[in-house]
């Protein structure tokens, strides 16, 4: 089964199958970077010879590398494995309510190349030439072997209805409504194509190279034209019925207390003297000292607690993180003021609330997790 829930990806004929052993010791590695081969038996309690079997299995067919040695113990020394960046390649895109973007991601998951594009009109016809010449580019500028890219992962602003499950976007991004994102991309770039929402996109790049690496269970809020997020349970990024888990956008409407999602932080920017025509114009642009950033702070602090109380309640995470196009020393401002409210003592104890956390990550969250589906379809 696909790990995002419009395309399909096949593999390759240079790519050999995986077992469930070979993706635990791929997903490991991705995790950790570098680890002694003695440790990758350990940890996932393989016998010896599999562990031996599977990364000599690796190394010969160029997947990873064994660099230097240490000794972890008794005995001989241990190779140190890690995966090998230029085996593979996706391209991750990003289609946002008012731009698009692209990266180049190597097989450990690191961005080779990006650029990103403001984008007034986002009809498909006016896209389109655009992803196409952003591949050109990007792939002359990271220099990569072009006939080692296995595939493109999408992110789309929206979420999914109907069967068979299509996208139901924003009104920035109303004509994709009604056409199929996956085959129009597919011809574009001429990679076969998996598509996901620009959320969940952000949420899988969280949870391997941010949060999740040391937190197994959070909640991802992703800030951008809209409001949106997703879940990640004991290490795995949650889709449930219809794709559609984290869409937390509609707990805010119900709740009646506020949306400031990044067009009320624009409105706020403006209203204060700022002069930016889009989100994606402001916010390279703006710092935690910018007019009309205190005011929409202000405005936030009540719906985002009000959230994280209900995420706890109703999932439990250890974290809610937040995330997504919101400049950093911002979203750390945010995190800091949360105050969730909490329900009434029991035996002089609070219900256990989720610590509140921005993200760390650094990048496009959209474009780069994006680029993390297809290896995570193909290996992990």
């Amino acid at each position: 089964m696909s790990v995002a829930p419009l395309g399909q990806l096949p593999r390759p004929d240079w790519i050999r199958p995986i077992s469930t052993g070979g993706r635990a010791v791929f997903d490991l590695l991705f995790r950790r970077q570098a680890v002694a081969q003695s440790d990758i038996v350990r940890l996932l309690a393989l016998s010896q010879s599999s562990g031996a079997r599977l990364v000599g299995e690796f190394a010969r067919a160029g997947m990873v590398t064994l660099a230097s040695r240490k000794a972890s113990g008794p005995g001989n020394p241990s190779a140190m494995v890690a995966l090998a960046p230029d085996y593979a390649y996706t391209l991750g895109v990003a289609v946002v309510g008012d731009a698009v973007a692209m990266a180049v991601v190597d097989f450990t998951g690191a961005n080779r190349a990006y650029a990103s594009v403001a984008m007034p009109d986002m009809a498909p016809e006016r896209v389109v030439p655009e992803l196409r010449r952003l591949q050109q580019r990007l792939i002359a500028e990271s220099g990569i072997d072009p006939r080692r890219l296995i595939g493109a992962g999408v992110g789309m602003c929206g979420y999914f209805v109907g069967d068979p499950l299509r996208i139901c976007p924003p009104p920035l991004l109303a004509p994709w409504a009604t056409v199929d994102p996956v085959a129009i991309l597919c011809e574009a770039l001429g990679l076969p194509v998996l598509c996901d929402n620009d959320a969940t996109a952000a949420t899988v790049h969280e949870s391997l190279l941010g949060a999740g690496r040391t937190c197994p269970t959070f909640a991802y809020c992703h800030l951008t034209n809209g409001f949106g997020g997703g879940l990640v349970i004991d290490g795995k990024p949650v889709r449930s019925w219809m794709a559609n888990a984290g869409d937390f956008g509609g707990v805010w409407w119900l709740l009646d207390r506020g949306y400031p999602n990044l067009d009320a932080l624009l409105a706020a920017v403006n209203a204060a003297g700022g002069r930016f025509a889009t989100v994606e114009a402001m916010v390279g642009a703006i710092t935690r000292d910018t007019p009309g950033v205190e005011d929409w702070l202000a405005a936030a602090v009540v719906p985002f607690g009000m959230l994280v109380t209900i995420l706890g309640h109703v999932v439990s995470p250890e974290k809610v993180v937040i995330g997504g196009r919101i400049p950093h020393d911002i979203a750390a401002e945010l995190a800091a003021r949360i105050v969730p409210p909490q329900t009434p003592l029991r035996h002089d104890v609070h219900f256990p609330l989720p610590q509140v956390v921005a993200s760390r990550v650094e990048g496009d969250t959209v474009a780069l997790g994006a680029g993390l589906l297809p290896l995570l379809d193909l290996f992990f």
